[in-house]
C-alpha cells in the first residue's frame, strides 16, 4: 500500500501496524463462539508462538521500543510500534519486514511442532497449513523454513497509521484492544447489522443501516469530490491518493456518487478500509444495499446513514443533489480529510 509522501517514516512516533494472513493458511487464532464468553478470542499454538516473539522483538534490533499493545485475530494482526530517537533508528518498513520474518520463524515452528505431536492415522490436525486443494505441507518445507528458509505468512500489502494527533493513541489503543469483541459480535449477531435504526453522528440524528461500530473508528475521513473534476488532475490525484491510505482503523465518510467519489471508495476498498456511505434518498420499508455492497455490508466493513426517513415518493434528481451537498459538506466541515 502507498505510504505517505515526504514523510520520514524514522521519526519517533507511535504507528499501529496490521498484517495480513496469506490465504490458505492455518488460523492464528480463533473467535469464540456462545453467549458472551469469558475470553472473545481463543489462543492456538500459532497464538502463543506470534504472542512470545512479538514481546522478545524489541530485544533484536535498536531503536525499537517494547510492543506493549497487540492482538492476533484469525487472520490478521494489530500492532502499535513506538520508533525511539536515535542514531541507530531504522524506518519503520525495516522494522516491519523483520518482524514478519521472525512471525514466520515462529509461525512455521509452531505448525512444525504441532504436525510432530500428531502421531500417524489420528487424523488431522487442528492447526495445519492447507494450500489450494487442502494438502498438508511438504515436511522437507517445514524443516527448511524452521532452519531460516523463511516461507511468508503474511501478505505484502501490510497497512501502517502515524499516530500524530493529540487523542488518537488512546483511540488506537482501544481499537486493538476491542477488535475480538467486536468481531464476536459480527459473528454472534450478523442479522444485527441488517436493522434500520437511529443513531447520533456529527451532532444529528440520523437513520442508520449496517455496522454502526464504525461511527466509534478511531480515523473518520470526509470524502467529497466534484463531479466536474477530472480524472488525473491534481484535486483528483490528491483525494485518491488519501483515500488509498485509509486502512484498518479507518473509515471514508461521503455519497460516494461522482465519479472521483467512486474511485476513492475503489481506493478504500484495494486497502482494507471501511464506507460510511450517506445515503440522501433515505430507506424504504424494504431497503437493503446494492448488490455489489451486500458483501461489505455483510462483513461489517460499511454503514449506510441518512439524515432523511422514508417518503412517500423519490426525491427527484435536484432534491436529491442538495441532500447529498447538505450531507457532504456536513461531513467537511466536521471531519478531517484524507
Amino acid at each position: 500500500m502507498p505510504r505517505l509522501k515526504g514523510f520520514d517514516y524514522s521519526k519517533p512516533f507511535f504507528y499501529m501496524v496490521t498484517l495480513k494472513r496469506l490465504p490458505g493458511l492455518a488460523p492464528f487464532s480463533q473467535i469464540a463462539e456462545g453467549e458472551k464468553p469469558a475470553q472473545y478470542l481463543l489462543e492456538n499454538e500459532i497464538t502463543r508462538a506470534f504472542s512470545q516473539a512479538i514481546r522478545s522483538f524489541h530485544m533484536t534490533c535498536r531503536g525499537l521500543a517494547p510492543i506493549e499493545c497487540f492482538t492476533v485475530m484469525p487472520d490478521h494482526l494489530h500492532l502499535l510500534l513506538k520508533l525511539e530517537e536515535g542514531p541507530d533508528t531504522k524506518p519503520l518498513g525495516t522494522y516491519v519486514h523483520w518482524l514478519m520474518r521472525a512471525l514466520a520463524r515462529a509461525f512455521w515452528a509452531a505448525e512444525a511442532a504441532q504436525n510432530a505431536q500428531n502421531a500417524p492415522g489420528q487424523g488431522p490436525v487442528h492447526n495445519t497449513l492447507t494450500v489450494g486443494g487442502g494438502m498438508p505441507p511438504d515436511p522437507r518445507t517445514v524443516k527448511s523454513v524452521v532452519q531460516g528458509a523463511l516461507s511468508p505468512c503474511f501478505r505484502r500489502d501490510w497497512h501502517e497509521w502515524i499516530v500524530k494527533r493529540d487523542g488518537q493513541l488512546a483511540a488506537f489503543t482501544r481499537y486493538i484492544r476491542e477488535n475480538p469483541e467486536r468481531a464476536w459480535l459480527r459473528k454472534r449477531n450478523a442479522q444485527f447489522f441488517g436493522m434500520v435504526r437511529k443513531v447520533p453522528f456529527l451532532g444529528r440524528e440520523w437513520f442508520a443501516y449496517g455496522n454502526t461500530a464504525l461511527l466509534d473508528l478511531p480515523a473518520l475521513f470526509a470524502v467529497k469530490g466534484h463531479r466536474a473534476t477530472k480524472p488525473g488532475s491534481p484535486e483528483w490525484n490528491a483525494l485518491v491518493e488519501g483515500c488509498a491510505r485509509i486502512g484498518p482503523g479507518g473509515a471514508g465518510v461521503g455519497t460516494f456518487m461522482s465519479p472521483l467519489e467512486k474511485e476513492c471508495g475503489n481506493a478504500i476498498a484495494a486497502a482494507g478500509g471501511k464506507w460510511i456511505v450517506l445515503c440522501p434518498e433515505g430507506f424504504g420499508a424494504r431497503w437493503h444495499p446494492p448488490r455489489e455492497k451486500e458483501r461489505f455490508c455483510a462483513e461489517g466493513r460499511m454503514l449506510f446513514l441518512s439524515l432523511y426517513p422514508e417518503l412517500e415518493r423519490m426525491p427527484t434528481n435536484a432534491e436529491l443533489y442538495a441532500r447529498c451537498h447538505e450531507m457532504g459538506d456536513l461531513a467537511v466541515a466536521a471531519l478531517q480529510k484524507p
